[in-house]
């Protein structure tokens, strides 16, 4: 039997450590340098995308910030050109017709300025004008009257707590009288306009009447097949000021049912018109639809003609003047640009004259005509058809723009003075508010510009205003916003779809803004910029340089052609031909 010895077999190898040394040791290390190489590799790749990442990463940040550093200084030369430019640049262009964004203009004058710019702290203690809110509703528009009168009292009557009076060819019912008292805390007076104010003159043939409303409609004036508007208009161009309670105010602010403010007005407009001495005041004006009141401008020079009537400084505002000519032989010359070209005509009509009269005339004489242009152009002219004008009257012309009487504060007793009734009469009288769709705005307009001196009007540019479709709302002032501060008045939540979003709150202020804390609907183009041609001919009549159009002296254009004949005959030059040093 062999015997073993232990001690051998632990000292010597064992066949597993034969098979380790022999065997999967060279395999491990082989595997291992394997996966440390590959380990490497991949390694070094991410190590090398890394470095290319950090490397476009920091070239990429390295352009935005020259980029984002140049628009910076770019952004603070612009601002520092526009700090610095002259004032006139922020004024519109009244030598262009071309459209421009009124709403970033400075559109104040001497003659005319808002009277507070920005905010003010609201003086609840100060004394108050003789005036109150006039608004003329039926009962079922409580709902838009309740809406109209709660936007007023939150921006502004809740400082100022002006009376409100209610008017209605119908007697108001107690749910229309309960709802309104609820809404404010001033004092509300109803009153009832009489038929005889409200309805036509007896002897107006129902009849005729009737034809001359249908015939409106049939032709698509707006709301000119609608008698109650027709009503609507009359009472409020010749009976609401008659009525006790607007007639015992020396101030009215005429208010309509479904309207709002976006503006918080901080000052009492009754007493800064008193003291500026201002009689009636707006915040648009828009031009009429030409077909609502074809024959009210030639009825009102027919007014002014028979009533020898001056018309004040404020008729430039709704007159467009066309050239004028004053002299023996002003019809001779209708239609003309400008002075240059009135002096062409004139000579033409001085060297044609002595043409004409001149015995023995010889060939030369006649030969002229052919290269003379001022004598031909009158032949030419002879043959064209003359320019039709739809209201010309005395070289003027309606220019359509009125005051969109909606919203008025205006002096009563210019509408109760005896000018302004003996001209209602006189429209009455020609049957205009029925035979045509004539307006309050447009006979309020041109009655005032009738009848007052331009600086006596105001735009109540910092007023917030809608009506319908229309309204305008101003950018809030730089620098002269205050923080909102109740007087007790109950706000309730009512928000827009877009404050819902984009939250609430008065706008950012920019220049030339005049508002106080304005919030301006979004999504709605400025009426300043969309329908400019009215406000912009307002802005050039109240401006500081502004002199109206003056008849040319036609005698005095007469003479010097006259002379510049004489000249060229002692000279012996032609008559038929120009010279360039004249």
């Amino acid at each position: 039997m062999t015997e073993i010895n232990i001690g051998d077999s632990v000292k010597g190898t064992t066949p597993f450590q034969e098979f380790e040394e022999e065997t999967y040791n060279p395999m491990h290390e082989s595997m291992w340098s394997r996966t440390k190489r590959n380990v490497g590799y991949k390694l070094s790749g991410l190590k090398h995308k890394n470095i290319r990442f950090w490397h476009l990463l920091r070239r990429f940040l390295w352009v935005g910030f020259v980029s984002v550093s140049f628009i910076f200084l770019i952004g603070l030369t612009i601002r520092n050109i526009q700090s610095k430019r002259t004032p006139g640049k922020d004024y519109p262009n009244f030598t262009s017709d071309k459209p421009e964004k009124l709403s970033s203009k400075n559109l104040a004058s001497k003659k005319d300025y808002p009277f507070e710019v920005g905010c003010r702290v609201p003086d609840i203690e100060a004394p108050r004008a003789n005036a109150a809110f006039v608004m003329l509703a039926r009962n079922s528009e409580v709902n838009d009257v309740v809406s109209s009168m709660k936007s007023m009292e939150r921006h502004f009557n809740q400082w100022f707590n002006y009376p409100w009076v209610f008017l209605n060819d119908e007697e108001f019912d107690d749910e229309f009288k309960e709802a309104v008292q609820k809404t404010t805390k001033a004092e509300v007076e109803f009153g009832l306009v009489p038929p005889e104010q409200w309805n036509f003159p007896s002897d107006v043939d129902r009849t005729e009447l009737s034809e001359w409303i249908e015939g409106q409609g049939d032709r698509s004036i707006m709301y000119g097949n609608m008698e109650s508007y027709h009503k609507m208009c009359r009472f409020y161009s010749g009976h609401f000021y008659d009525h006790p309670l607007v007639r015992k105010r020396d101030w009215y602010w005429r208010v309509e049912p479904e309207v709002q403010f976006f503006c918080d007005l901080t000052y009492d407009p009754f007493i800064e018109m008193e003291k500026r001495n201002k009689t009636y005041g707006f915040t648009i004006t828009i031009e009429e639809l030409y077909y609502t009141a074809p024959s009210l401008f030639k009825t009102t020079k027919a007014f002014i003609k028979e009533n020898n009537i001056e018309v004040q400084s404020a008729w430039d505002i709704i007159a467009m003047k066309y050239p004028k000519a004053e002299g023996e032989n002003a019809h001779l010359y209708d239609s003309w640009e400008d002075k240059q070209d009135l002096q062409k005509q004139v000579e033409g009509n001085v060297n044609l004259k002595w043409l004409l009269q001149k015995k023995k005339k010889t060939n030369k004489d006649l030969d002229s005509i052919k290269d003379f242009r001022q004598i031909t152009d009158i032949f030419e002219k002879s043959t064209e058809k003359p320019p039709l004008y739809a209201n010309k009257d005395d070289s003027e012309e309606y220019n359509l723009c009125h005051f969109w009487t909606n919203f008025e504060i205006a002096k009563t007793e210019i509408f109760l003075s005896k000018t302004y009734q003996d001209y209602f009469k006189y429209l009455e009288s020609s049957g205009g508010f029925y035979k045509e769709r004539w307006g309050d705005a447009p006979v309020h307009s041109i009655a005032v510009a009738m009848m007052l001196p331009s600086e006596q009007l105001h735009y109540f540019r910092d007023i917030g205003y809608e009506h319908s479709t229309l309204g305008h709302c101003p950018r809030n002032a730089p620098g002269k916003q205050l923080p909102y501060e109740s007087n007790g008045y109950e706000e309730e939540e009512e928000k827009s779809w877009y404050s819902s979003f984009m939250g609430s709150g008065p706008d950012k202020p920019a220049r030339n803004g005049v508002g106080c804390r304005c919030e301006c609907p979004v999504l709605r183009g400025e009426l300043e910029d969309r329908s400019q041609m009215c406000l912009k001919n307002f802005v050039k009549v109240l401006s500081d340089e502004y002199e109206s159009p003056q008849p040319m002296d036609l005698e005095k254009l007469e003479r010097l052609a006259q002379r510049k004949l004489e000249r060229k005959l002692k000279k012996g030059e032609p008559i038929g031909h120009d010279s360039k040093s004249e």
